[in-house]
């Protein structure tokens, strides 16, 4: 698996991206009325990978904290326990990308950490997993997770009209979070980094008659 050999200095290692997704993931099912993370994990009851993830988001975590008043240590010592309680489930957790940008936000915030175009910050965005993975399913499966479950069969129609409404509205949540254009190009590239997971930018318009009235259904 070459993903697991990604040490460009500039960008966030693909284990790392990994480790925020089941960082991320524990955060979700916590806050839905499942028992807590609990406050620590031996990191050596870990799987190899595992331990490897946790490695490589100490790496992260080293330089972008290195000037912040958080700890690695207290954050990795939380990301190792979440990485364990994820792990520790009978059923296989899920998370959608638009869940995981939200609680990505919480997480920045309380790292003190703000996101800015041009640097590395973990937990990175969910268009790095897109990118790296080349789906959001893709890393998904990468982490050990369950995948997104959208209708794919030939000949039925993949999204319904709430799920058009749905990806028009979270493309503008993050062209706000970005301060981008909500253009026709932007969500062109949106959906590309998205594939799978929204409608096309044609199918959008074709679906809404035009750009400008996709905008003004959801906004």
């Amino acid at each position: 698996m070459d993903w697991m050999s990604d040490t460009g200095r500039t960008h966030t290692s693909s284990l790392a991206v990994l480790g925020a997704l089941l960082f991320i993931t524990a955060r979700s099912l916590d806050s839905t009325g499942t028992p807590g993370i609990p406050a620590t994990a031996d990191p050596a009851k870990l799987s190899p990978t595992d331990r490897e993830t946790l490695a490589e988001v100490e790496s992260a975590l080293t330089v972008q904290l290195e000037n912040s008043g958080a700890s690695v240590t207290s954050t990795l010592a939380e990301v190792a326990a979440a990485v364990a309680y994820v792990r520790g489930r009978a059923e296989v957790p899920s998370l959608t990308a638009s869940r995981y940008d939200k609680l990505r936000k919480s997480v920045l915030d309380s790292l003190g950490t703000t996101s800015a175009q041009g640097a590395t910050i973990w937990p990175p965005t969910s268009q790095t997993a897109v990118q790296r993975f080349g789906s959001w399913n893709e890393a998904l499966k990468a982490a050990g997770l369950a995948t997104n479950k959208i209708g794919r069969a030939k000949g039925q129609l993949r999204f319904d009209s709430d799920a058009y409404d749905k990806a028009i509205a979270e493309f503008l949540a993050d062209c706000e979070s970005r301060g981008t254009a909500a253009t026709y190009k932007a969500y062109t590239e949106y959906a590309a980094e998205h594939k799978g997971e929204v409608p096309s930018a044609a199918a959008v318009r074709k679906f809404y008659g035009s750009w400008n009235s996709a905008l003004a259904a959801v906004g």
